[in-house]
This record gives structure tokens, C-alpha cells and sequence, in this order.
């Protein structure tokens, strides 16, 4: 055994080691084993930088796990998983050069640390975020937010697939005698979320049905192949599936705002859409849709919904069938 200095007796020393508990840390209870260095000359405790570096590992170790902590492991496979370096991690987080060195070499993270390190870990979509926001900035390079966009465009498939799954149906009467088509409702929805200032969760369903029933009764079928049913509030999207679609976000985004008695979701556009796969009469109908409903609150449109026969002729959580376009009253109004 190498000797150590002992302040004590002025010289380098052998000494021996004993056991100590640790019970707790932090206000946690913990069990944690330390070896304490002790001088064979004058008996006191003497410090040795690797036997309290390998203390304070086994102490931080214990109190992350029993205090519900990210671990450096858990760090580390996450970082690895999206290929980002040290680096790169630390400038999508914004946080100062060495602090996720430290954590990945068992340093106890601050409580607000924790919780970023546990929402990146859970939610790509999350991190993914964070590293659009960061590349906006100019803050990293378009590289790191590559590894990271690679896989929130993964789950935002995925979804897409989803999506499709539950709403492809053969073409008929309840879908306007069009197969569904996600990359058009896509498109549709931010192109309206770029001319109305109020698309809520609610109206976004009344616009795409106006535009859709519109569509039917000029050009003999629907823009998205979508199927609506009857609800309180107006047609509704079939099986309640426009909350997985807004939940979309490679085109618009969403943000919420409590009130009294619910949450009022509004969509947001990226104004990033594409309709160049949009024939002439169809934006056409698109266009005149918007016009007549943007400057209308949430309340009338789905009043104005209530009026058309579709919905009145309808039994409640019924599909409205394509055939009540032809009489479609909001293409009447002026």
C-alpha cells in the first residue's frame, strides 16, 4: 500500500482503512458504505483522493436512485442513442460547458437540471423541440439538429401511420368518394391556420367539414376524404381523431390557455405548407371557405354549422353523409 501525507504527524504515512454509514444526505435516508483512511502513527483521519472520489460515487449513486434522479447511465444511453457528443447535448440545453461532463461523471444535478434530463429522456418530441428552438437561434449546427430531427420525423410517421390507419376507408358517400389523405389535411390545416388569427380545436373541425361538404358540392368530392359525425358542437372528425391530428406538428403547433372551466387549444401555422398537390377549384373552395368563417367567433360557426341540413337531418354521433351537400347553406351566404 502507498503511503499518504499526514498533516498531523508532517510526513507520508501507512495507514489503514475503516468502515463508516452514511445514513443520510439531502434529507434522504441512505445506506451507503465509506472507507475513511486512518494514519497507523497518530490514528487520524487522513484524506486520499481517490478513496473519497470513490465515496462520493457511491454516495451520489445511491442518493440519485433513492431521491428518484436521472443517473449517469440513464445520461449517457440517451446521448448515444441520438449519436449527440458531450457538446452537442449541452448546446441544444443551453447549459454551461463542463455541467453535463459532471453529471455524466456522477456530480447530483439541481432540481430544475433533473427535470430537462427527465423530459428529454421520456419525450423525444421534447428534446426535438429543444434542439429546433436551439437551431433557430443559430446555436448549433444544422448537423447536431439533424441527429436529433431524424428522429422526431420517425415519430411523427409513426403517428402519420396511425392516423391513416383509423381514418382509411374504401372511397363512399360518408367520405366525399375520397380515400383519406393525410399530406393534404396537413397542408389545408396550416394553410387556414395562416389566414384565421382564432383556429381553435373546435372551429378547425367546422372548417375542414365546410370545406370538405363545399368541395362535394362543387367538384362532386372531398379535399381530405375525411368522414365527419354529428356532435354538439357541429360536425366532428370521425372517432374523435382530430386530437391525434393536431397533435401533428411538422406544419403547425398548438398552444393552450386555461380558462375558467376548460383549456382553450389553438393551432398555430409553421407557414410552411405545400399546395402545390391542390387543383385550382379546390383552393378556389379553400378561399372562400376561410373568407366567409375567419372574422367569426368560435360560438357562431358552430352555430352556423347547427343550420346546414347535414347536421340536422343527422342522428347524434351519426357520420354525416356527403349527399347533404348539395344543398350546402353556407355557400349561399354572402
Amino acid at each position: 500500500m502507498k503511503k499518504i501525507y499526514c498533516p498531523k504527524c508532517g510526513i507520508d504515512v501507512e495507514y489503514h482503512i475503516e468502515k463508516n454509514t452514511i445514513r443520510e444526505y439531502k434529507g434522504v435516508k441512505l445506506n451507503v458504505i465509506e472507507n475513511i483512511a486512518v494514519c497507523d502513527e497518530c490514528s487520524e483521519h487522513i484524506f486520499e483522493k481517490d478513496i473519497e472520489e470513490d465515496n462520493l460515487k457511491r454516495l451520489y449513486k445511491e442518493y440519485k436512485i433513492k431521491a428518484g434522479l436521472i443517473t449517469p447511465e440513464e445520461i449517457v444511453t440517451m446521448r448515444e442513442k441520438h449519436n449527440l457528443s458531450q457538446r452537442e447535448l449541452t448546446a441544444i440545453l443551453g447549459w454551461g460547458k463542463m455541467t453535463l461532463n459532471r453529471y455524466e461523471r456522477g456530480s447530483v444535478q439541481n432540481k430544475a437540471h433533473n427535470e430537462t434530463l427527465k423530459l428529454i429522456i421520456e419525450d423525444e418530441d421534447y428534446l426535438a423541440r429543444l434542439a429546433e428552438l436551439t437551431y433557430d437561434r443559430g446555436e448549433i449546427e444544422e448537423r447536431t439538429y439533424s441527429k436529433v430531427r431524424k428522429d422526431y420525423v420517425s415519430i411523427e410517421r409513426e403517428l402519420k401511420d396511425i392516423i391513416v390507419k383509423e381514418l382509411l376507408s374504401k372511397p363512399s358517400i360518408n367520405n366525399g368518394f375520397k380515400c383519406f389523405d393525410i399530406d393534404k389535411l396537413e397542408n389545408v390545416i396550416s394553410y387556414i391556420a395562416s389566414k384565421v388569427n382564432n383556429l381553435t380545436k373546435t372551429s378547425v373541425n367546422k372548417y375542414l367539414s365546410f370545406i370538405d361538404f363545399a368541395n362535394f358540392c362543387e367538384n362532386q368530392n372531398s379535399i381530405t376524404g375525411l368522414s365527419y359525425v354529428k356532435s354538439t358542437y357541429g360536425p366532428t372528425i370521425i372517432g374523435k381523431k382530430y386530437e391525434l391530428i393536431i397533435s401533428l406538428d411538422e406544419k403547425y403547433y398548438t398552444t393552450e390557455e386555461e380558462r375558467d372551466d376548460y383549456t382553450k387549444v389553438t393551432i398555430h401555422s409553421k407557414n410552411n405548407f405545400d399546395m402545390s398537390s391542390f387543383k385550382p377549384q379546390e383552393m378556389e373552395v379553400i378561399d372562400t371557405v376561410i373568407e366567409k368563417l375567419k372574422n367569426l367567433s368560435v360560438g357562431k360557426i358552430s352555430k352556423m354549422s347547427h343550420e346546414e341540413d347535414g347536421w340536422k337531418s343527422t342522428g347524434m354521433n351519426k357520420v354525416i353523409s356527403y349527399e347533404y351537400a348539395e344543398n350546402l347553406k353556407l355557400l349561399n351566404k354572402n
